[in-house]
């Protein structure tokens, strides 16, 4: 008959390895947050073009999809240790070219078409919030490269661990 009660080595096994789970799941962390911020901007954002009777709701609309595919991939993670980041890469694409789109728009007098519950004196406002999410998009698609390739720094940390291991 086993003993119920686990050995220390045992117990340090589970620990190394629940370690190394936590760290490559850790390693698409800023992934998972600025997701998040995109999400409740994007739906928002929906909300308040659908509310206006606003067509152009779609757009925001399809984004609320590509973060859910993002978080439903990024989940996934925590089981598949892989650095394939499909949907990820996918999704910041289309909402870096959705913010210049619409950057773009804006410059060109629409306003309210994208935002009518917003008046001129607020242009400059939204353009810096949609450059920053240009910028956030960029910055993450730069990091998608990093970890497709096995150069971000965290999987230097990572096999440091499982070498120590």
């Amino acid at each position: 008959m086993a003993s119920p009660v686990k050995s220390s080595n045992e117990v340090k096994a589970n620990r190394r390895a629940l370690s190394l789970t936590s760290m490559y799941f850790n390693r698409f962390l800023v992934f998972r947050y600025v997701t998040a911020i995109f999400f409740f901007v994007n739906l928002y954002w929906a909300i308040i073009l659908f509310g206006s009777g606003s067509g152009i709701g779609l757009l925001p609309s399809v984004l609320l999809i590509g973060t859910t595919m993002v978080m439903v991939e990024q989940v996934g993670k925590l089981w598949k240790h892989t650095n394939r980041l499909t949907f990820t890469r996918w999704f910041y694409w289309v909402q870096l070219t959705v913010n210049l789109s619409v950057g773009f728009g804006l410059m060109f007098g629409k306003l309210q078409v994208f935002y009518p519950f917003l008046n001129g004196t607020s242009l400059r406002w939204v353009l810096s919030v949609l450059s920053f999410g240009i910028l956030i998009s960029a910055f993450l698609e730069y990091r998608v490269f990093l970890i497709e390739h096995d150069k971000d720094r965290y999987i230097k940390h990572i096999r440091q661990f499982e070498a120590n291991i």
